[in-house]
């Protein structure tokens, strides 16, 4: 990008500076929308993040501790025999939301039980709340995979979009503004000394 202050102080360059700046000035009320738009966002999905994460955490918690009671109840061989069978059919799908071009992930995660053969080889009935717990496991971390994915794009996006908004504010617009200000100031400089040139010549002409 040329330097505007290294322009040469022509009426066809203001012309050009002015409509630099009328473009920089309305990129930068675009992206200051965007950048409302995104904290706004930011927000909410931390908000999710709060809650997700609670329900996360009281489901592993309650898992491992029905994991300990089973380990208990039926022995290390007879859960290692019995962790044999599949738990569980996972199924899922990913699409995309965009916000202000900010494309955040949609996960949708089916996990459905398998029947358990129970047997009287060691096998408790804990067992099978053990495998239900963990269904409840993996049918969360769905939405947690989905809302922490969304906060990384968005605080990402968020930042690129601050720094565009510092520059225009902080240094491209103040450089279109002085330079406009420095060719006008030239230029009417410029007309005065032409209509002085002009008065000088027609009164001595009338001399």
């Amino acid at each position: 990008m040329i330097d505007p202050d290294q322009l040469p102080p022509t009426r066809t360059v203001l012309l050009d500076l002015h409509r630099e700046l009328d473009q920089a000035v309305e990129g930068h009320a675009i992206l200051e929308r965007k950048r409302e738009t995104l904290l706004r966002e930011l927000w909410e999905l931390f908000s999710e993040v709060k809650h997700t994460e609670t329900e996360v955490r009281e489901r592993f918690a309650l898992a491992y501790k029905v994991q300990c009671q089973a380990r208990l109840t039926m022995g290390p061989d007879a859960m290692r025999f019995a962790a044999l069978t599949p738990a569980a059919r996972t199924d899922y799908s990913v699409e995309v939301r965009s916000v202000m071009g900010v494309p955040l992930p949609l996960i949708t995660i089916e996990v459905t039980p398998l029947p358990f053969p129970y047997s009287p080889a060691g096998i408790s009935a804990i067992f099978d709340e053990l495998r239900t717990r963990w269904v409840e496991v993996g049918q969360i971390l769905g939405s947690w995979t989905e809302i922490t994915g969304s906060v990384w794009r968005v605080a990402v996006e968020l930042e690129r979009t601050q720094r565009r908004v510092k520059v225009l504010e902080n240094l491209l617009i103040p450089k279109y503004r002085a330079a406009i200000r420095r060719i006008e100031a030239i230029l009417e400089e410029q007309e005065r000394d032409s209509f002085m040139r002009i008065k000088r010549v027609k009164e001595q002409r009338e001399v």
